[in-house]
Order: structure tokens, then sequence, then C-alpha cells
């Protein structure tokens, strides 16, 4: 099992995530609920279903640059994970399935105590992940 797996999967969450937000001011704007001028700044009145397509996207520009940082760390470190148990692909998996998650919570039914156990469960997995990391890693 192989880091750039994950990675993929991040990757593939977040072009869904351009399409359907594409798709979604395309639709509001062609049945005029927003006008164009709102894309200028990105202010003014939305319907919700444009809003939390957008901040679901933007979302990924958030915690997940953690993520990121983490597997190019170990890739420019050259931190060799075939020694190791297998934890820095479990751990990466686990914030994958978190952000999944999230992105689904957000896009259905948004709710918030689901959709914040979501981020916070992906949250600590990173925090556990760079402990792990940094006590495994020689210096």
């Amino acid at each position: 099992m192989n880091l750039v797996y994950p990675l993929i999967a991040m990757m593939f969450l977040t072009i869904y995530l351009y399409v359907k937000n594409y798709l979604d001011n395309r639709k509001a704007t062609k049945n005029k609920e927003i006008k164009y001028d709102y894309f200028k700044a990105y202010k003014g009145e939305v319907p919700e279903y444009v809003a939390v397509s957008r901040q679901t996207l933007k979302n990924q520009f958030e915690l997940p640059v953690l993520f990121y940082v983490t597997l190019l760390f170990m890739y420019v470190s050259g931190y060799n994970i075939s020694t190791q148990i297998n934890w820095h692909i479990i751990f990466a998996w686990l914030f994958v399935l978190s952000r999944y998650l999230h992105c689904y919570i957000r896009l259905t039914s948004n709710y918030i105590p689901y959709r914040a156990k979501s981020f916070q469960f992906g949250l600590i997995v990173l925090v556990l992940w760079w402990i792990y990391f940094l006590f495994n890693y020689h210096f």
C-alpha cells in the first residue's frame, strides 16, 4: 500500500467539488437566482445551495493543507514507511475518510453537530499522525 492512493482520493474529492461548484453556479445564474456581478467579489445574496457548495470547496483548502504538508514532508525527508506498521497509511486513509464524510454531511443534511464531529475527527487524526511521525522520525 502506498500513500499516493489517499492523495489521489483527496484530489478526486477536490475535483468533484470544483465541478459541483461550477454546475451550481451555472444553474443559479441560468435561473437568475444570482447575477454575474456576484462573481466579482463573491458578495451578495445567493441561494443556500450555491453558498454551501462554495464553502465546501473552500474547506478543501483549509485543514487538508496540513494533510498535504504531512505527505510532502515525509516525501522530502525520505521517510521510509515500509519499515513501519503502516500507521501512516492508516492515518492518511482515516483523514481522507473524515473529509469525504464532512463533505457528504455538508452537501446533504448539513447537520452541524455531525459535521463538527467529522471535522474534529480529521483534526485529531492529523494531530495524532504528526505526534506518531515526530516520535518515529530520526532527526
